[in-house]
């Protein structure tokens, strides 16, 4: 793919010397991190998995288009600005998505550099001179985030070229979509070999562990119906008595960062160089999207994204703790700032993620130092219910779902119908995790209701054919739409890469 090779240089010098952990966020000059100068020792080796792992922090991926996809989920609104404001993710919410796109195009195209990034450190660490364990270790962490790149990628596109090494200028630019089921395959080798060498609990804090591995493996058998080998993987993250059930809260306080419900996170931290616009910052940027807009609870007022709608904070129970920690409703405070539902379209706004200056961390314009959690313990808890559920092991299922139910201050689920039981989780789901990185979306389109219908397609058609309340086309969703269109950019680079239907 010439997008993807012709990134190759320019690239890889880019991230080489930009760490994701807080404590080696240093950029090193590009002009000492020449190749004929790389690959030498552990310092260069541990660079280059530094460069891999920036690839994450970017817009392309956590910083902003993963949590987008709650949008399309249909659990908020754009909101912001109007207008043009935000065009491309008003597209993605009314189903009237382009192959020009530019917010898909970045999802692409910053998986694949980061891709790149680890495969470049797949292929030249095993020659470098230095301790075969901690060799081992790096190897299992670039095969963690190719995993996870490539998971990204397979559940939004669906047939995505597999590149499994650095390609150069000397081979052909042309690369075709791989089958779903070779790329599943691929992710779930590149998670078997991270979880035999990676440690349970990492050197350097936000580096992937053997639990993350465990965890993302259970969410691959997950998505593919693979309901034993998820349940296997799910109990075998419990079994390392690592992991529980903190704060609600604090999966989302930059001051209770990496803490024990977390298998693993994308590091952030102010950046005194850039702002979250540019592509090489390591700081986030959703603080500032997801306060109300003109509040001023943040460095640059506030930009009020992700507006939840009504007909999704109506499915809070009375008395989940989790409501007033999610969503601002009216009169709701935060340090001295008190909440009016005038603030939004909707009448809400996001609170999950807000940073606000009250907090005195240092902060600035679109500028938070707030981790993003990629993978926490109540979502292997709801998975291992849901993989227990779907095997007819109802009662089983009970456990792991009523421990989140609990942490909440909810009244444990009690059926033992499966269809009932089905719903329950997904809701659970819909609730606990809602606003993180797409994983509403996610499980929409990966589940069917009790009628055997494509989640996705029965609830946003019930939302609203074609407009609901707010004026978002959410019922011009059709199978189409389930995947994202390739970018046309990337078809006319690569001549052999076809389309998805539709489009």
């Amino acid at each position: 793919m010439k997008k993807i090779v012709s990134l190759f240089g320019l690239g890889l010098l880019l991230t080489l010397g930009t760490g994701c952990n807080k404590e080696f966020l240093e950029k090193q000059p590009s002009n000492d991190l020449a190749a004929e100068n790389f690959y030498k020792d552990e310092a260069d080796a541990q660079r280059a998995l530094n460069g891999a792992y920036h690839g994450l922090q970017k817009s392309g991926c956590y910083r902003l288009r993963m949590w987008t996809l709650d949008i399309m989920a249909g659990n908020s609104i754009v909101g912001a600005g109007g207008a043009s404001d935000g065009l491309e993710t008003q597209q993605l919410a009314n189903f009237s998505t382009t192959t020009a796109n530019p917010g898909v195009a970045d999802i692409w195209s910053t998986h694949y550099q980061t891709i790149l990034a680890v495969n470049v450190v797949l292929n030249r660490v095993p020659a470098i001179n230095m301790d075969a364990t901690k060799r081992d270790i790096i190897l299992g962490e670039a095969h963690f985030i190719r995993a996870l790149s490539y998971f990204n990628l397979v559940r939004l596109f669906g047939k995505v070229p597999l590149i499994l090494t650095p390609q150069t200028t000397r081979e052909s630019l042309n690369v075709a979509r791989n089958p779903v089921a070779d790329v599943y395959r691929q992710i779930e080798q590149d998670l078997t070999s991270a979880e035999l060498v990676l440690p349970e609990t990492a050197a350097i804090a936000g580096h992937a562990t053997k639990g993350a591995a465990k965890g993302l493996l259970a969410k691959v058998y997950l998505t593919q119906n693979k309901w034993a080998d998820a349940a296997t993987k799910a109990q075998e993250v419990t079994g390392l008595g690592k992991y529980s059930l903190g704060s609600f809260s604090g999966n989302f306080d930059p001051n209770a960062e990496n803490g024990s419900e977390s298998l693993f996170e994308i590091q952030y931290a102010y950046d005194p160089n850039n702002n979250g616009f540019g592509g090489d910052a390591v700081c986030n940027l959703r603080s500032e999207f997801m306060a109300p807009r003109s509040s001023n609870i943040t460095s640059g007022g506030g930009f009020g994204w992700n507006q939840p709608t009504a007909e999704f904070v109506g499915q809070f129970e009375a008395g989940d703790r989790r409501k007033a920690l999610t969503v601002f409703s009216n009169g709701d405070q935060l340090g001295g700032y008190t909440y009016s539902s005038n603030s939004s379209i909707t009448g809400f706004n996001t609170r999950k993620f807000i940073v606000p200056l009250s907090a005195g961390l240092q902060t600035g314009f679109a500028n938070d130092p707030l981790n993003t959690v990629v993978l926490r313990y109540a979502d292997v808890l709801l998975m291992q219910a849901e993989a227990l559920n779907e095997q007819g092991r109802t009662t089983d299922a009970r456990g792991p779902l009523n421990l989140v139910r609990a942490r909440a201050g909810l009244l444990p689920v009690n059926t033992s119908s499966q269809t009932t039981m089905r719903d329950a989780i997904m809701k659970e789901r819909r609730i606990e995790l809602a606003f993180e990185n797409g994983e509403r979306w996610f499980d929409l389109i990966r589940t069917k209701d009790n009628s055997g219908t494509i989640r996705a397609l029965s609830f946003l058609r019930a939302l609203g054919s074609p407009n609901d309340q707010y004026g978002v086309g959410r019922g011009n969703i059709s199978e189409k739409y389930l995947l994202l269109p390739v970018p046309q950019n990337e078809r006319d680079n690569n001549s052999v890469i076809d389309q998805n239907p539709g489009y």
